[in-house]
């Protein structure tokens, strides 16, 4: 076939991908819990939501159950969470505006990439190093800001930002190649 079949609805309801989706799902309740000023609450979720993303992958890879759909969703469940807490923090000022808009613009064209890349070929490449390290290092950057850590919270957006665009542009190179090796591979 040469391109990544269809999702299937199965794929979805794995193990691994309800963690995944639960993440999704806890945004939500961090805004809420932010906006009506239980910080501390909300760190408690965050975690959560930090720790599970670590355990989605590690239940799908020792359970033989990693997906198309999960190489997808996983890294998508993470910028919704990153990016949401971001903007409500930089729309009250308690984060800079440069920075989202960088790491929003980043998001956005990696979820273009993943759609033109699962259309055209015939694996989505995983997560990179830099992804992933630039994740913990985002996360870390959220707790600071969350939490009103002044001395970490600009050193942490330097290196989330950098990272995210490293990780980026590794990505972009990767699913250059996929496509590369999707048209060699036939239609």
């Amino acid at each position: 076939m040469g391109r990544i079949e269809r999702f299937k609805l199965r794929d979805l309801l794995t193990p691994p991908n309800l963690v995944t989706l639960a993440r999704i799902v806890l945004v939500p309740v961090v805004l809420v819990l932010l906006a009506s000023g239980r910080r501390g609450d909300a760190v408690v979720v965050i975690l959560a939501m930090m720790l599970s993303d670590g355990i989605d992958g590690y239940i799908a890879r020792k359970t033989g159950r990693v997906t198309e759909i999960g190489k997808i969703l996983d890294p998508i469940a993470d910028k919704i969470a990153i990016d949401s807490i971001l903007l409500f923090l930089a729309i009250r000022g308690e984060f800079p505006m440069p920075a989202l808009v960088v790491l929003v613009a980043r998001d956005v064209a990696g979820l273009v990439g993943v759609v033109v890349v699962g259309r055209r070929a015939a694996s989505v490449p995983a997560a990179n190093r830099p992804g992933k390290i630039g994740f913990v290092v985002l996360s870390a950057m959220v707790l600071a800001y969350v939490l009103n850590i002044e001395p970490l919270e600009l050193p942490l957006a330097i290196a989330g930002v950098g990272l995210a665009v490293v990780s980026g542009v590794i990505y972009a190179v990767e699913a250059r190649r996929a496509l590369a090796a999707g048209r060699r591979g036939g239609s």
